[in-house]
């Protein structure tokens, strides 16, 4: 086997995935929640991921599913997620019907949005910079409590969900011939800024890109998203790939990536 087709196996570009992109950043999005939550408050199968740990975010009580087509089923995830005592989600990694649609509407959950699925070419990675005052550097678990503190001001989520997503969990979750690189983007010494790449099958996942209230609008998260994927690509990664919202889509399209798809996200806000 020659050299160049040892790196297409080990760094895939997007050009071999185009027909099953969106397969891969949907399977990639159910598989990092079914890795970083796990517990009491989690149940799960092949057909979906339910957690609802009662926290006061859509995000910390949610359920991915594929299956819509599938009523009684979506109905069995659905349910436990109508309290009116907490906030809860529903994703689903495909297109949703109608029939599935009312089901929720019914239940009030709202479509919330339909956030892109998105990858990039790593060859055509739109290169950022910022001033000299600011910093990015990789984490470990010694830096676990500040990479969620910056996370959860950032992504305004309750610390105990933003503390199951941190550095210090890797040991208990990695599986083998997986990489987590965690980051932080300093302003002089104040955290400011954070994002999670994972390493999987030859591609990376991007995850995790937050950036406190007050240092928002100044390309920061251009930049913490951006410059882990460019030393990235200088490893010789070629494909990048994202489920964004549609308040970050703008940043991710400026670097460069594409939207291969919608995972549609409905979210239930109880009444006041």
């Amino acid at each position: 086997m020659t050299v160049e087709k040892n790196s297409q196996m080990l760094f895939p570009a997007i050009t071999e995935l185009s027909d099953r992109l969106y397969k891969v950043i949907a399977d990639a999005f159910d598989r990092t929640f079914r890795g970083y939550l796990q517990g009491k408050d989690v149940k799960e199968n092949d057909k979906y991921f339910l957690f609802q740990s009662g926290l006061p975010h859509p995000i910390a009580n949610l359920l991915i599913t594929r299956n819509q087509d599938d009523a009684a089923l979506l109905i069995e995830g659905v349910e436990p997620l109508c309290s009116d005592k907490f906030p809860s989600a529903v994703v689903f990694l495909g297109q949703v019907g109608s029939e599935a649609d009312e089901l929720l509407r019914s239940r009030s959950f709202e479509l919330a949005e339909k956030m892109p699925a998105m990858a990039i070419d790593l060859h055509d990675l739109t290169i950022t910079t910022l001033g000299d005052d600011y910093t990015i550097q990789q984490v470990g678990a010694d830096e676990h409590d500040l990479w969620v503190d910056t996370f959860a001001k950032g992504y305004e989520l309750p610390h105990a969900l933003a503390d199951r997503f941190g550095p210090a969990m890797v040991t208990s979750i990695a599986e083998e011939a997986e990489e987590y690189r965690y980051y932080i983007v300093f302003h002089n010494s104040r955290a400011v800024s954070t994002a999670l790449d994972i390493i999987r099958d030859g591609i990376i996942e991007v995850y995790c890109i937050s950036t406190i209230t007050e240092y928002r609008g100044r390309g920061i998260g251009r930049f913490v998203t951006g410059e882990p994927l460019r030393l990235a690509s200088d490893e010789g990664y070629r494909t990048a790939i994202l489920q964004a919202s549609l308040q970050g889509e703008s940043v991710y399209r400026y670097l460069g990536f594409e939207s291969f798809g919608d995972i549609p996200l409905y979210v239930r806000i109880p009444a006041a």
